[in-house]
């Protein structure tokens, strides 16, 4: 190859940095306000004009796949795109697990993954992989950018490029975006940087826009003559991060059709206003745990909202009652109803919908029915059963932990809650309390990969955050605690440490004990002193060996900047015993007293 040939190969780093800096000022006026960084050479022209661009707050995070989660999380809190940037290679694929998440959870986020011009790839060239299309199914739009280059047509490219990867991250169902970027050498800024033709024309953007989605006056006319004509009705609310006009849209309509909700706890429905009067059950998994109300507390009516509800007791009560008619009110353009089950479907237009056939059920009954008084009554019932368990000064599991927790999150905090037994141990410790508290969590593959990263991520917004965790989803993604050392983040870590996974002693596995190796591929106790890993990152430690002492680490974490880590260690056998205790109790009481209401 001639030098002239050699040389066609070569980037204008004026043009490179010019197409590059008009696409983040396009991403800005997109909405786009926080961009990840991992650092790396091949996606320099991506670091360098994020970093520059007015509007735009950079994060470095040295860990692509803590990077991802981070980026998640800010996605979360802020229910605004976050773009991520990294280098050619195996970098983009430590974004995978974080964009399956945003896949199924339906979050928002603009990957940007550098790579090797054409001419490079499937040569032996280092760092380099196919990057094309890398995420599959798990990517709204997937698009190749073309290489930069200069002019004012290539420049209108950049602009429409990064307001269609906004929008499509945005558009329903929300998820991830990925633009492969490749770049020629050389990568270095030109000597003028940044040009003053940076700065693009507003008028050179798209505008995107979603039209309302109103419900159908037939739709709004067949729900009120159900409720009309059906007594024994259930609202179940699963994960959602639903802002208050909707949530009070669900809360009323509960109230005006006597049909109570069954609340997830990160449905953001067991903190609704107490004044608007809705039937709220926050015990719904230990309600359904009961043999006497399952056999006859069974509803009629279901109407579904959100994503699957954690509680596999109550999805398989709803199952076993076989109910007439299941309304799924589809708000993420995602299939979310795993019981097939499912008799009528209502996409978008939910909040419009129960408004009105609220309005349209103005003097019906049904809050003073039977079923709903019932529902009520043992609920409250279940409460103070599980208050009486976990709340004295003495009591001390993680159940009891969690129930301090959520009691002592600041105003207007937010809670983010890992998944396996932690979710668990809030579905029966969170009680409807008529806060302002904001629950997250990443259900959409339910598992423990990044979560301190996601909850940095959320942090990262600027509301006070508390993650509960356990100690091997702690564990599993301790490097994400590298960027607390660069970032003052407002963020408690908690930490429930049984010592392994409590919640495989819940599975039938569990009875077969050492005969297959139980504690070693399951429980997997790690004997590590998590007080070590607070200082690796030089974080704040409390350790909590009682509910005095963690509620005074809580406060105490509130009032230090950064990122605190509260250690509360429990004896696995005991943890287990008192959860397994306080459902006992919870069964026990629900039935013996309905099995009074039927003797009297």
């Amino acid at each position: 190859m001639s030098s002239a040939d050699a040389s066609s190969f070569l980037a204008d780093p004026t043009a490179v940095y010019t197409f590059v800096g008009r696409f983040f000022n396009a991403l800005c006026a997109a909405g786009v306000e926080h961009v990840v960084l991992s650092p790396g050479s091949r996606s320099t022209p991506l670091s360098i004009c994020a970093d520059q661009t007015n509007g735009l707050r950079t994060w470095v995070q040295l860990d692509e796949r803590s990077a991802a989660f981070f980026a998640l999380g800010l996605a979360k809190a802020t229910r605004r795109p976050v773009a991520l940037v990294c280098t050619s290679g195996t970098a983009a694929a430590n974004y995978f697990p974080a964009i399956i998440e945003a896949h199924y959870s339906r979050v928002p986020l603009v990957v940007l993954t550098a790579d090797r011009p054409p001419e490079l790839r499937d040569w032996g060239a280092g760092q380099t992989i196919e990057q094309g299309n890398l995420y599959g199914r798990y990517s709204r739009w997937s698009v190749e950018v073309p290489i930069p280059t200069g002019g004012d047509a290539a420049e209108r490219v950049a602009d429409r490029i990064a307001s269609r990867a906004a929008s499509m991250a945005l558009a329903q169902p929300s998820g991830a975006v990925h633009l492969n970027w490749p770049l020629r050498e050389p990568l270095v800024p030109p000597a003028d940087f940044p040009p003053s033709s940076r700065r693009a024309e507003e008028s050179s953007r798209m505008q995107f826009s979603e039209g309302r989605v109103s419900a159908e006056p037939e739709d709004v006319h067949e729900l009120v003559e159900i409720v009309r004509s059906n007594e024994r009705g259930v609202i179940c609310c699963g994960p959602m991060d639903i802002e208050a006009p909707f949530a009070l849209a669900i809360a009323e309509f509960s109230a005006a059709a006597g049909w109570p909700i069954l609340a997830d706890p990160a449905s953001q429905l067991r903190n609704v206003s107490e004044a608007v009067g809705a039937p709220v059950l926050d015990l719904g998994d230990g309600l359904a745990r009961a043999d006497r109300f399952k056999a006859e507390m069974q509803p009629d009516i279901v109407l579904r909202i959100g994503d699957s509800p954690v509680s596999k007791a109550q999805r398989l009560w709803i199952e076993a009652s076989a109910p007439k008619a299941v309304w799924w009110l589809d708000e993420g353009g995602q299939w979310g109803e795993p019981s097939h089950l499912a008799t009528r479907v209502v996409r978008g237009g939910g909040h419009d919908l129960l408004a009105a056939a609220s309005r349209d059920l103005e003097g019906h009954s049904g809050r003073e029915s039977e079923w709903c008084c019932i529902l009520e009554s043992v609920n409250a019932l279940a409460r103070k059963v599980m208050v009486h368990h976990n709340c004295a000064e003495e009591s001390w599991s993680g159940l009891a932990a969690t129930a301090a927790v959520t009691r002592s999150v600041p105003e207007e905090g937010v809670l983010f809650i890992s998944n396996s037994m932690s979710i668990r141990l809030l579905d029966l410790a969170y009680a409807n309390g008529g806060t302002d508290l904001r629950v997250l969590c990443s259900r959409g593959a339910s598992g423990i990969d990044g979560i301190p990263s996601t909850a940095l991520g959320i942090a990262a917004a600027g509301r006070p955050t508390v993650l509960l965790t356990g100690d091997l989803a702690f564990l599993h993604d301790l490097g994400g605690l590298l960027i607390s050392r660069q970032e003052e983040l407002p963020l408690s870590i908690v930490v429930l440490d049984d010592n392994g996974g409590g919640i495989f002693s819940f599975l039938p596995i569990a009875a077969q004990g050492e005969e297959i190796g139980f504690d070693r591929l399951f429980r997997t106790p790690h004997d590590v002193d998590l007080s070590r890993a607070a200082g690796l990152f030089e974080l704040a430690y409390h350790c909590a060996e009682d509910l005095p002492s963690l509620e005074s680490a809580l406060h105490e974490s509130w009032e230090t900047p950064g990122v605190s880590i509260i250690h509360a260690r429990f004896d696995a056998k005991a943890n287990e015993s008192a959860f397994r205790k306080c459902v006992t109790s919870i069964c026990d009481a629900v039935d013996a007293a309905l099995g009074e209401g039927a003797s009297s």
